[in-house]
């Protein structure tokens, strides 16, 4: 049994186990900008689920060949670089994937905390998802359940822990299922591909999985060089120029710091469009921009008038149906395949373009590029609406909304568009400051 979680004076990562399989982590997830996360989802089923058959499925998904990597353990080598270690076979000492599962005898409504989950409304609403969330997992732990679930990476590298961690709590008429699990092994696009072959292993459908891939299409851009024959001779990212170094960079990373140590505390609450009163997009727009820039604005109007600052828009998008080199006919990849544009910059040869940059910055310095001017207010945007998580989650009607495991200063003005439910209403997760909370209230009482 794992000791649990917390500060120590002095971490050691258990010993090497001379038959695990040695993997590397792909590229995108060994970034520093991804590695320390520990990402967490929480659906709500109005339905009452097994557990049992819920954590079965997946082990077994788990211990197909190809899909084993997802079950391995986290490591650092020697030269600072994460790695999986994946056992010759899983067992109860060492599991594929964790369960904790707590049953109340009780109505979800009539619990206090789970009853906070967001659910549908007749008009615009704004719920409270994290803090709730949090009481939720640490009540059923020290009521229920010995051992708290990992919330850092350093949890994964000190422990044996399996990357995939299950909670369910079971109520008579409903079920809560949250899965966490460390960035570094997968995007949002990569837990869609995992959730969609759960779901079909759960039906008995494995005649219909796809193998998990096991080569990284990321590594390959960093062999693409221009005159390679695919016609981008000389083509550069269109915002090179803009890319921050030098004085500039340590300018913005003071402002970043300044901004989190004296500015607001962000709250992070989800937002639900009912179908009728979302904007509508114009033909050369999607409704994830109307979206995007509707949250952007009022993040600028919670500035205040007096603001000069500029704003670093960053829209997170996926790179998986953009590259030839995801074959995603033959092959599932969970994975890191992510990019960000701070213009809509995302034809395919910009794309190529820009990460053969992100590529040669992460080899150069570690870090990412970033475009922006050195007092700019970055505001990622990540639009999930091509998981279609909502869809793959076949399990039964649910609302779902993402967490992290553990509170993140870092993560401030953060918007992640979560996409369409099956009734066509929209979910959009913020984390932002009480001033643009306010806004958004203000809005929502105006559709």
């Amino acid at each position: 049994m794992s000791p649990p979680f917390g500060f120590r004076p002095w971490r050691t990562a258990p010993p090497r186990v001379p038959t695990d399989q040695v993997l590397p982590v792909h590229l995108l997830g060994d970034a520093p900008d991804v590695r320390g996360i520990v990402m967490r989802w929480m659906v709500r089923f109005d339905d009452v689920l097994d557990a049992e058959k819920l954590h079965s499925a997946l082990v077994k998904l788990l211990e197909m060949k190809t899909w084993r990597r997802l079950g391995g353990r986290l490591r650092l080598n020697q030269q600072g670089k994460l790695e999986i270690h994946v056992p010759a076979a899983f067992d109860s000492t060492r599991p594929a994937a964790r369960l904790s599962h707590v049953s109340f005898d009780m109505a979800l409504a009539e619990h206090p905390t789970a009853s906070q989950t967001p659910r549908p409304t007749n008009a615009p609403s704004v719920h409270a998802v994290d803090d709730a969330f949090r009481a939720l997992s640490a009540s059923a732990a020290s009521d229920k359940l010995p051992e708290t679930l990992p919330e850092t990476l350093e949890d994964y590298l000190y422990s044996d822990e399996p990357p995939l961690a299950l909670q369910v709590f079971t109520f008579r008429d409903a079920t809560l299922l949250c899965m966490s699990c460390p960035h570094a092994m997968m995007d949002a696009i990569g837990s869609a591909a995992l959730v969609s072959a759960w779901c079909k292993v759960l039906a008995g459908r494995e005649d219909e999985l796809l193998p998990l891939s096991a080569d990284d299409p990321m590594q390959s851009m960093s062999r693409i060089k221009d005159g390679d024959g695919n016609g981008e001779d000389g083509e550069q990212a269109g915002l090179k120029a803009k890319h921050l170094a030098g004085l500039g960079m340590f300018l913005f990373a003071v402002r970043f710091i300044l901004d989190m140590l004296f500015g607001p505390r962000m709250d992070t609450r989800t937002i639900f469009l009912p179908a009728k009163p979302t904007p509508r997009a114009a033909k050369v727009v999607s409704e994830g921009d109307v979206l995007s820039a509707w949250t952007t604005q009022l993040i600028v109007r919670s500035l205040g008038a007096r603001s000069t600052r500029t704003l670093a828009v960053m829209n997170v998008f996926e790179l998986q149906s953009r590259l030839a080199a995801f074959d995603v006919r033959r092959a599932a990849y969970v994975q890191n395949a992510f990019y960000v544009a701070t213009t809509q910059q995302t034809a395919p040869a910009q794309v190529r373009a820009a990460l053969r940059d992100l590529i040669a910055a992460l080899a150069r310095t570690g870090h990412p590029p970033v475009a922006a001017e050195p007092d700019s207010l970055p505001v990622p945007i990540s639009n999930l609406t091509k998981t279609r998580f909502f869809d793959v989650v076949d399990l039964g009607p649910a609302v779902g909304c993402p967490s992290s495991a553990k509170r993140n200063q870092l993560l401030r003005n953060v918007v992640q568009i979560l996409g369409k439910d099956l009734e066509g209403n929209y979910w959009i997760t913020g984390i932002l400051s009480p001033g643009t909370w306010a806004e958004v209230h203000k809005e929502l009482e105006g559709l």
